[in-house]
């Protein structure tokens, strides 16, 4: 790009590519990226929303921690941390003794109902006049309509 006159659009691709510092550019681009900003205010508010962008980024993710090795540490340590926590029912296997018992109890609940409303029903299955009348019921507001006879 020495030869000729950096756009405005040239200076926006080279501050996404290169960023806001221009010691960091090419030596030659930098020159002309500094005759553009005396030139222009429209560079020089590129620069500034460029900047700001740097520092944002430098200080949510600090090149530090940008390297593999930290990388691979910080996974170790998260799967680490999940493999100590405590699981959902750690406590029952863990917790006061107290608790175990009420815990067994808890759960056993539900096959209680389940095998109590089991057993209520008639050895020969659904009452079938039953079955008739609440069918009656649920089809009695149709019986008025044009179209359900």
């Amino acid at each position: 790009m020495p030869d000729k006159i950096m756009t405005l659009n040239d200076f926006e691709t080279l501050l996404d590519r290169y960023g806001a510092v221009l010691d960091r550019w090419p030596t030659a681009t930098a020159a002309q990226a500094n005759e553009l900003l005396a030139a222009s205010s429209d560079a020089n508010r590129l620069l500034a929303r460029s900047s700001a962008l740097d520092e944002l980024l430098d200080e949510s993710l600090p090149a530090a921690t940008l390297t593999t090795a930290a990388v691979r540490e910080r996974i170790l340590a998260d799967i680490t941390r999940e493999a100590a926590a405590p699981g959902p029912f750690a406590w029952l296997l863990r917790g006061p003794r107290i608790l175990r018992p009420i815990a067994v109890a808890v759960a056993l609940i539900p096959l209680v109902v389940g095998y109590a409303i089991g057993i209520g029903y008639p050895p020969n299955g659904v009452n079938e006049d039953l079955v008739a009348d609440v069918s009656l019921l649920a089809f009695s507001e149709y019986e008025g309509m044009s179209d359900a006879n």
